[in-house]
């Protein structure tokens, strides 16, 4: 059975942009009023540029960046992707899930919201200190 057109467009940008880093094919994949609201970058760039942007910057931080597809649903013109991160970088402990939803028209992605533990890799690199469990008191220093 055929993929839907709009979950097969999304599929191609997770295969073809953020897995192989061709990131010309975002031209073909969005719109150029894209508009990512809960981006890396979100009002910054809007169009194709802001998913090449993007994506370099993840590129360049983990060179060996993999995302698959856990799972894809399409409605009428939105598509549902959850989807899993993988990375030997240590910073990470090697994953990260995350869900996208997407709008299709014209045959391209013209916006999508994003959902991801930010403040959970934000911990693993060590950029802020880890939340107390509840009812816990820190032992006095000194």
């Amino acid at each position: 059975m055929a993929e839907e057109p709009h979950a097969a467009l999304v599929r191609r940008a997770v295969e073809e942009i953020w897995n192989q880093g061709e990131l010309d094919v975002a031209d073909a994949l969005f719109s150029a009023d894209y508009v990512n609201h809960a981006g890396l970058i979100p009002d910054l760039l809007s169009g194709p540029e802001a998913i090449k942007l993007s994506v370099a910057l993840y590129r360049t931080a983990f060179p060996d960046l993999q995302i698959s597809v856990d799972e894809l649903t399409a409605k009428q013109d939105t598509v549902l992707l959850r989807w899993t991160a993988r990375s030997a970088a240590r910073a990470t402990q090697g994953r990260l899930t995350g869900i996208i939803v997407s709008r299709c028209a014209g045959g391209k992605i013209v916006e999508s919201w994003t959902s991801w533990d930010q403040a959970g890799v934000i911990e693993q690199l060590g950029l802020v200190r880890p939340a107390r469990a509840p009812g816990r008191v820190a032992a006095p220093s000194g």
